[in-house]
């Protein structure tokens, strides 16, 4: 197998590597310990195009690779680890989901945000009883007038303080085949966000 980068490659993790000195390590070490999320760091990220890699064009994407967007994220980390950490929520993880999921009309409406780094998306997994296990989860859905009543709570969702949207999985019904998840927009009635924990790191 061959671990070397193409020329493609190549080129590209030059371009991030030379955004990333010039815009993102000139105060990187403040915002590493800032509190609040550097939302004009992440609107410059996307300007840059570095959000959605992956994502095919039609959704507002860029069309790369997987590939693409682990160069990408390696090259910004080595000039600024916190926008690293921007790069990636901006290609894995829940919007990476919501991607492949959501329906047309969800993703008119919510995309343009997302990668657009004016608004971000938060997963709701991990709960007090069942860690990170989703078959053991317990947050149920029901149907209810007009869409789905939630039961539950979770713990350890990155972003939750500053995210406008939720991925919330949950159990529509027994088994492996019950589970699925949930777009929860912030604000929605009875949903409510404890208090911010921290990362080891201090984030």
């Amino acid at each position: 197998m061959d671990f070397q980068l193409s020329a493609d490659e190549n080129a590209f993790a030059e371009s991030v590597r030379r955004f990333a000195r010039a815009e993102l390590a000139p105060g990187a070490l403040a915002r590493a310990h800032e509190g609040k999320y550097p939302w004009d760091t992440a609107q410059k990220i996307a300007k840059q195009g570095l959000m959605g890699i992956a994502f095919p064009q039609a959704d507002g994407g860029a069309g790369g690779t997987l590939m693409d967007a682990v160069i990408a994220i390696q090259e910004v980390a080595l000039a600024c680890p916190r926008s690293a950490d921007i790069v990636q929520a901006g290609n894995f993880g829940p919007i990476r989901t919501f991607v492949e999921y959501a329906s047309a009309e969800q993703k008119k409406r919510f995309l343009p945000d997302l990668l657009g780094g004016r608004k971000i998306i938060s997963l709701g997994m991990t709960e007090p009883e069942a860690g990170s296990a989703v078959t053991d989860l317990r947050t149920s859905a029901a149907k209810d007038a007009g869409g789905y009543r939630i039961d539950g709570s979770k713990i350890f969702s990155t972003h939750s303080p500053e995210a406008s949207l939720f991925l919330v999985y949950v159990r529509f019904g027994p088994g492996v085949g019950g589970i699925g998840s949930v777009l929860v927009e912030r604000g929605a009635p009875g949903f409510t966000i404890g208090k911010p924990s921290r990362f080891m790191n201090g984030e």
